[in-house]
């Protein structure tokens, strides 16, 4: 398996699908050169320094340790604390902690037409589970 296979979704609570993040990818694959190749990019957006053997994350509803954000994710920890699959099955969906991550997610360019597609995925969800 080489870093450009397909993996299969794996929704954070945000809503964000961990399959597409460089970290995640990074640690599935165990590929140091994605690792290097994001710490780089991280550095150069954000002027934060990442050492390449920190880029690792299992995803955002696995137990292990997480990079970047996701380390301190008050979606996530909110997630946890209700016991749920993702904030698609909240009863307060959508909420300002998610709102506020989603309007960071466009900033980034984690969007489509203007719309974060963490939230387009939940928005998915409700659908098919009839939540709306």
């Amino acid at each position: 398996m080489t870093s450009a296979t397909p993996l299969q979704p794996h929704i954070a609570y945000c809503g964000l699908d961990c399959s597409g993040c460089d970290v995640y990818r990074a640690t599935k694959f165990d590929d140091d050169d994605l690792r290097r190749q994001h710490a780089r990019k991280v550095f150069d957006q954000f002027k934060v320094v990442v050492e390449p053997q920190q880029v690792n994350c299992h995803g955002c509803r696995d137990n292990r340790p997480k990079s970047g954000y996701c380390a301190w994710c008050e979606v996530r920890s909110c997630a946890i604390g209700r016991e749920l699959e993702n904030c698609a099955y909240c009863a307060d969906f959508p909420c300002d902690k998610l709102n506020k991550v989603h309007a960071a997610m466009i900033t980034v360019g984690k969007a489509v037409n203007g719309i974060a597609s963490a939230r387009l995925n939940l928005d998915a969800i409700r659908r098919a589970q009839g939540l709306d």
